[in-house]
């Protein structure tokens, strides 16, 4: 039985009835310890997102960007994320498909998800990770210049996404810290260790951190769609 349905949840006093669960586990994944503990409809749907991208791909990169928006920016940030996640798959496809151009019936489409969270109530800085085929580092190169140069384009495609809204040139507005790139193969002896790993660290982001946390539509945001 899931650890979650056997335990006691306290309810926000909000609209959309978000969840605030205290356990330490979830579907047997270790959870981020947070006094204010931690919203149950993220952590659902980081881990639903999560099993459709290794059910995609077994062999699995999921990135963290901390990214943001200029702080006299007054468009829609929604518009922006949608912006950024429709460019990057659509320029990413567009890549691979040029390193396979000779042996098209080789590649396939790929399909990037992701989960967005805000970092907090007093700027406009956000959380986004993505989930993405390993795989499409070879088309930039070898393994760790091909890394290199995707997590590149990834910070110059948001980048380009606020320009759209904002009218000036931006640069510098998202940033991958090192440590934030995991990598997994499903199969592997040590995949169990580095899937607890990687859902401990992004559970960290689904803390309630802001005054209007129970408002999920300004806060955080996920793939929906099966491919």
């Amino acid at each position: 039985m899931p650890n979650q349905l056997n335990a006691t949840h306290n309810r926000l006093e909000a609209s959309n009835h978000l969840t605030i669960t205290h356990d330490r586990t979830f579907n047997g994944k270790p959870l981020y310890y947070h006094k204010n503990g931690l919203i149950l409809e993220y952590l659902e749907d980081i881990d639903r997102v999560l099993t459709e991208a290794l059910g995609q791909y077994p062999k699995l990169c999921v990135a963290h960007f901390n990214v943001r928006l200029p702080s006299d920016f007054d468009g829609n940030h929604f518009e922006v994320f949608s912006r950024f996640f429709r460019t990057l798959e659509l320029e990413t496809n567009e890549l691979c498909l040029m390193k396979y151009r000779r042996r098209p019936h080789q590649y396939h489409q790929t399909v990037i998800r992701h989960v967005w969270f805000k970092a907090c109530e007093s700027t406009s800085q956000y959380h986004i990770v993505l989930f993405f085929d390993k795989r499409l580092y070879l088309c930039l190169g070898k393994r760790g210049e091909g890394r290199s140069r995707y997590l590149s384009r990834v910070r110059k495609a948001w980048d380009r996404a606020v320009e759209t809204d904002y009218g000036r040139r931006c640069s510098g507005l998202a940033y991958s810290p090192s440590d934030d790139v995991y990598e997994l193969l499903k199969g592997d002896e040590a995949f169990p260790l580095q899937l607890n790993e990687l859902f401990y660290r992004i559970s960290r982001l689904a803390k309630p951190n802001t005054k209007h946390a129970d408002n999920r539509s300004m806060n955080f945001g996920c793939s929906h769609d099966s491919p």
